[in-house]
């Protein structure tokens, strides 16, 4: 079994011709049928009918199934357009508009859902943050949230901080000298970190690969309980680099988003981000298609 198999355990001929030649239309001025797709996704649904919107079944599996062509979507002007919109379709009932908002926040932004995607949830709170609908005090809440997705993205330079090591001294991320670095920010409490831990520590075929690639595992407890760190150094790997988040920049100064545990960054030996809050098997699956 390969180590990827492994860590995978989510009416009328005249409408006809009018849908046609509307395609061909766009087709000319530069958009794709699947741009097309996506921009009229939410164009038959009605937004009025509040049953509807809020049927599991129709409004929140319609909003799955776009959110599902969102992320293919190649650039941010097209997501853009197109959360506008399905979201100016929606803000004519604000009780749909306000359900959508929820359900945006649930499928993207929420750290337990499989289909998080700051990418996407970029597009949702431009447009919150710009709407006629909202108050500016509703607005207000979305400006922190969207100063964190955009931090640390793909192609970019990870913020650096500094973490105090078993032995007292201290070190930063920039100072991590490797190919690759498997950034993990744990709790020792969270069951899904031990889960992840132990993956990483005992099974041979992915300690083999992180040995071949030069991959440096920087585990970083950013919660302040320095004594459950101390306590939890055992369950890590001696191979490791274990650092504890002493002076709470982390968390204090926004420098990460860390609204799921454990929260994981793949980076390149210049510290870029290849990979943005992911899971174990994203990062494996890196590793087979790359190298």
């Amino acid at each position: 079994m390969s180590l990827f198999a492994l860590f995978f355990c989510s009416c009328t001929n005249i409408t006809k011709e009018k849908q046609k030649n509307g395609t061909l239309a766009e087709n000319k001025q530069g958009v794709s049928a699947a741009d097309s797709t996506l921009l009229h996704f939410w164009d038959k649904f009605d937004m009025q009918d509040t049953a509807q919107v809020k049927n599991p079944d129709e409004g929140e599996q319609q909003l799955a199934d776009f959110l599902g062509l969102l992320a293919k979507a190649p650039d941010s002007a097209l997501r853009d357009q197109a959360v506008a919109h399905m979201m100016d379709r929606a803000k004519v009932n604000r009780t749909s508009f306000d359900y959508f908002i929820k359900q945006y926040e649930h499928y993207l932004y929420d750290g337990n859902s499989p289909m998080r995607n700051d990418i996407s949830y970029e597009s949702v709170l431009r447009y919150l943050i710009k709407t006629d609908v909202l108050t500016d005090l509703e607005k207000e809440a979305y400006r922190p949230i969207y100063k964190l997705v955009l931090r640390n993205k793909v192609g970019q330079k990870a913020e650096d901080f500094s973490f105090a090591l078993a032995d007292g001294t201290k070190q930063k991320l920039s100072d991590t000298k490797a190919k690759y670095t498997f950034l993990m920010f744990y709790d020792p409490d969270c069951s899904h970190c031990k889960e992840t831990i132990h993956q990483l520590r005992d099974t041979p075929q992915l300690v083999q690969l992180f040995d071949q690639l030069q991959v440096q595992v920087l585990a970083i407890d950013p919660w302040g309980d320095r004594a459950k760190w101390k306590a939890y150094q055992t369950e890590l790997s001696d191979k490791w680099i274990n650092g504890f988040d002493s002076d709470s920049k982390v968390l204090s100064f926004n420098l990460y988003d860390l609204k799921a545990s454990p929260t994981i960054y793949l980076l390149d030996e210049n510290k870029k981000v290849l990979l943005k809050d992911t899971y174990l098997e994203p990062v494996i699956q890196y590793f087979v298609q790359t190298n």
